[in-house]
């Protein structure tokens, strides 16, 4: 029984979106739009070979499609994604991440990137430990965090969404997660 995404007008099966999310399993963070939308495009394969005789499995001794679904969509949303994009771009979804924050009770804030107040079981990060997080989206496609680092170079976690309201609310649900100490300490050598 395939299952919708209303909001997006996404249909896919329940086993595609499990097969996605299996593909994505330490490969960074995306949103689940994203992860909606390479399901759904899986189905769609699946669907393609089924008309002509091939099960789901059939694929699996050639290819990994659910892989490949990945990939394709996280070329759509991930950096260089947009090699046209501006600034203009930019500024929207993060209007939007700062509202979303917001709404989960986190104090955010424009400062080129947008920052985000650490919380009291945010992981330790920073030149003191002590950093705050900064959430970027690129104007060339793409979103990260990393702690606000000001004396040399931040690891970098990327997240896979769309510069859209629905990603912008999708990348702070992940964030929200971060600050409150729910993804542990992703940033730890």
């Amino acid at each position: 029984m395939p299952t919708t995404d209303a909001a997006e007008g996404l249909t896919y099966s329940a086993e595609a979106y499990a097969a996605v999310e299996k593909a994505v399993e330490s490969q960074g963070f995306y949103a689940p739009i994203v992860l909606a939308e390479a399901a759904e495009l899986l189905t769609d394969l699946w669907a393609a070979g089924a008309r002509r005789g091939v099960a789901p499995a059939d694929w699996a001794s050639v290819v990994n499609l659910a892989v490949v679904a990945r990939n394709i969509v996280t070329k759509k949303y991930g950096r260089f994604s947009d090699p046209e994009g501006t600034m203009a771009k930019a500024v929207s979804p993060q209007g939007h991440l700062i509202t979303a924050l917001e709404e989960f009770g986190l104090t955010a804030r424009i400062s080129g990137p947008v920052i985000v107040d650490r919380g009291p079981d945010t992981p330790r990060g920073g030149f003191h430990g002590d950093a705050d997080i900064e959430v970027h989206i690129y104007i060339d496609g793409g979103w990260a965090f990393a702690f606000a680092e000001y004396r040399a170079p931040a690891p970098v976690a990327p997240i896979v969404a769309p510069a859209t309201e629905v990603g912008a609310s999708q990348v702070a649900d992940i964030i929200r997660a971060f600050v409150r100490g729910e993804l542990g300490d992703i940033f730890r050598c």
